[in-house]
């Protein structure tokens, strides 16, 4: 979209001498900085998006003008110019693209322009409020007056031209040619907070943001920014021009998306599913249609941080080699979801149509969390890149706690639909609130799904969150009437971890009946794997399961980093004969596989050790098999030359587990090792994935271990096996190193 214009601007002015003097802010790129820098004693921040860095990562960007512009990452950007004095009567005008809207956390602006006193609290601010109203703010002490309007909403994704008019006694603000609003000003304010010249000037940021720690801020824009200025008005009949190249709204979109490519360093995976940069939680809503997996997760675009939560959208052919596609859902202006966009789940429904069902926030509603529903604008485009709400919301019934309704995820028995709603209730604990449907629309509430004895299992805490409901087949596939139920308490004495209940849904009194009382855990890594969500994937009959492998990052500099936490590896359940739960990681994972590095059956020992001297890796597959003994037996990976820092993976046989353990001076946070108990079994398979700062084990198929390893030796690639007798014999070790994701956005297409 092009407007090229030439704005005349007439009005009758007091002073006819200003002194202050132009300032013109192109972001043409570094070159043009450092000239500015120099002229204003200016300074620019921004994250290195490197661990190992301290030079700010600039995201200069040619938006198609001949000259350039600077893309404001939503948490670090911002600028600060010291020796500049805003005149009290101006031309404000710049060209602005966001690529997301902040909720104006703590009632405050997100600024692009901060014109604010350094010893006191009197302020100009032009900013955005909650979903991109723009506002200006003029604060004088105690005093704080915002100007804005319903017009002043600002589209994402297209570039905006906005000019504001200041005089003594009146403000006016233009975009794209149009006038949207003319008021009058408070003179007394507007006399007092531009006589005095002891201001700092600041570029992307509130200078009063909210945040936490000594790094993170709030109220920061989020998008492009370019040609900047601002020119007094220097006589009484002034006639100003604004003079500005066509911006192009032609590939914008690709320019606004975040990008693998500016984040560096050792840690981040990268053959697990992961953002394109900045904060995910959970992995969630996976869905199957038309030939194409999808799997959303929680997101914060405005940094490495929890907050201002969209979705986030992949799409595959397999599950396992994922592609980026826009954010599918954002809090909007409304009654809807204006503050939240949770977790849920999808299904396809009535009419072949894919469903979203999503918690939806409303900070201005008593109970503020409800369900929702969302459906693709064209269900022809196999990669289903755009959706829309339907409005339809199920809200929480009375008897469950205040504000704690949140998560849906759908199932169908027979021609009925249903949703459990996870929550808790007084006294009684978590609980999933359950409803039913014949279209998947409107839902009728029954009753609590399944509660436990809050009594004797405090560890499952006052709420439930992220409840899943999911067959049980054979691992051939074939389907038995067994399902699992599995949750995440919250709240209370909560263990924050997946627990889960084996049984069957009893169709008479439409409730969970679990075969075993005492809840139990599927993951051992100590808030390693959390955040489950599943399907039943069409093609095979599996129940898959995925999960966030939650970053530990302790010590570690998220900020510097850009970006916090990935998916686990997905993974499907099955029961054996005895209706005992087994899972182990997909198979389409082998399609990741390159040439073995170790293909081992049946081998000495001792041939094994000289093999492995040679091979080392951080991005691997090993696939270990052995008889226990009465000694402590495993292998050690990601091992230094000195042997500190090591990580190990071992059966103790005393405790009948095994065990994950490091070595590690300095670790970024405090560390205990890790056990999972294993079934008594004349042989002990365990199934390893390293990548980066990645480790998942899998045991005999029926427990696992997630964890972290952040070690910064590089060398620490080193693989030997530990506690075997040089003179016996291994049954298997297989290591294949394995293929990065190779990561691109899709765009919507037809069939």
């Amino acid at each position: 979209m092009n407007f090229p214009y030439k704005i005349t601007l007439f009005f009758f002015l007091i002073f006819s001498t200003i002194k202050a003097q132009p300032i013109d802010i192109s972001f043409d790129g570094p070159e043009w900085w450092k000239s500015f820098q120099k002229e204003y004693k200016a300074q620019l921040y921004n994250s290195s998006y490197d661990l190992n860095s301290k030079t700010p990562h600039l995201l200069w960007k040619n938006v198609g003008t001949g000259n350039g512009a600077l893309l404001f990452d939503g948490y670090s950007t911002y600028m600060e110019i010291k020796e500049y004095t805003l005149p009290k009567q101006f031309v404000l005008s710049f060209w602005i693209a966001p690529r997301a809207f902040d909720n104006a956390i703590d009632n405050k602006i997100s600024s692009i322009i901060d014109y604010s006193a350094k010893t006191d609290i009197n302020s100009f601010r032009v900013g955005f409020l909650k979903h991109g109203q723009l506002a200006i703010q003029y604060s004088l002490g105690a005093t704080k007056q915002y100007i804005t309007n319903d017009e002043l909403f600002l589209p994402k994704n297209s570039w905006s031209f906005v000019s504001i008019i200041q005089t003594d006694d009146t403000i006016k603000v233009f975009v794209n040619e149009k006038e949207l609003l003319n008021a009058v000003l408070d003179k007394d304010i507007i006399n007092h907070l531009f006589k005095s010249d002891n201001y700092l000037l600041t570029i992307g940021r509130n200078s009063n943001a909210s945040g936490f720690g000594e790094k993170f801020k709030f109220n920061t824009i989020n998008g492009l920014l370019d040609e900047l200025s601002i020119k007094p008005i220097a006589s009484q009949f002034d006639t100003s021009y604004i003079d500005y190249k066509s911006h192009s709204n032609k590939s914008l979109k690709e320019v606004l998306r975040l990008k693998h490519s500016k984040v560096s360093d050792n840690y981040r995976p990268n053959y697990h599913a992961i953002p394109p940069a900045h904060w995910m939680n959970e992995p969630h809503a996976p869905l199957f249609y038309n030939g194409t997996y999808h799997l959303f997760y929680q997101h914060n675009p405005f940094g490495p941080y929890w907050g201002q939560i969209h979705w986030g959208h992949w799409v595959s052919n397999d599950m396992v080699h994922w592609k980026h596609a826009d954010i599918a859902l954002a809090p909007e202006k409304g009654h809807l979801d204006p503050d939240g966009i949770w977790s849920g789940s999808a299904y396809i429904g009535p009419n072949n149509t894919p469903m979203l069902f999503y918690t939806a926030g409303n900070d201005s509603k008593k109970e503020n969390q409800y369900a929702s529903i969302a459906v693709p604008k064209d269900k022809n485009d196999k990669n289903l890149v755009q959706w829309k709400k339907t409005g339809l919301i199920v809200e929480k019934p009375s008897e469950y706690l205040h504000r704690e309704f949140r998560d849906p995820f759908i199932f169908k028995i027979d021609k009925t639909y249903y949703m459990i709603v996870g929550s808790g209730i007084k006294d009684q604990g978590g609980t999933a609130a359950l409803f039913e449907s014949k279209d998947a629309k409107n839902w009728q509430y029954l009753h609590p799904f399944y509660k436990t004895d809050i009594n004797k299992y405090p560890f499952m805490g006052g709420v439930w969150e992220l409840p899943i409901f999911l067959p049980l087949p054979t691992k051939s596939g074939s389907p038995t009437n067994k399902y699992i139920l599995m949750v995440l308490p919250l709240r209370d004495n909560a263990d924050v971890e997946v627990f889960y209940w084996i049984g069957a849904f009893d169709k008479n009194s439409k409730t969970f009946i679990p075969d075993h009382d005492t809840p139990k855990l599927l993951d051992y890594g100590d808030f390693g794997f959390t955040g489950q969500s599943g399907l039943v994937d069409p093609k095979t009959n599996r129940s898959i399961v995925f999960s966030i492998a939650q970053g530990k990052h302790g010590s570690l500099d998220n900020y510097k980093m850009g970006w916090a936490h990935n998916a686990g590896l997905p993974i499907y359940l099955w029961i054996d004969n005895e209706e005992k739960l087994h899972f182990a990681p997909i198979a389409e994972l082998e399609s990741l596989r390159k040439k073995p590095i170790v293909l081992c059956n049946d081998c000495k020992i001792s041939e094994i050790n000289t093999t492995l001297k040679t091979v080392k890796g951080d991005q691997l597959e090993i696939a270990l098999q052995f008889k226990p003994k009465h000694v402590k037996q495993g292998i050690v990976v990601r091992k230094s030359i000195s042997g500190n820092p090591q990580a190990m993976v071992y059966y103790d046989p005393e405790i009948k587990s095994v065990v994950y353990n490091k070595v590690q001076s300095n670790p970024e946070r405090k560390f205990k090792p890790l056990t999972a108990p294993v079934s008594e079994s004349d042989i002990l398979n365990l199934r390893i994935f390293l990548d980066k700062s990645m480790i998942e084990i899998y045991i005999n198929d029926e427990v696992s271990i997630t964890d972290r390893i952040y070690f910064s030796d590089p060398e620490a690639q080193h693989i030997e096996l530990m506690g075997f007798d040089a003179n016996s014999t291994l049954k298997k070790l297989h290591i294949w190193p394995m293929q990065s994701i190779e990561w691109d956005y899709v765009a919507p297409t037809k069939k």
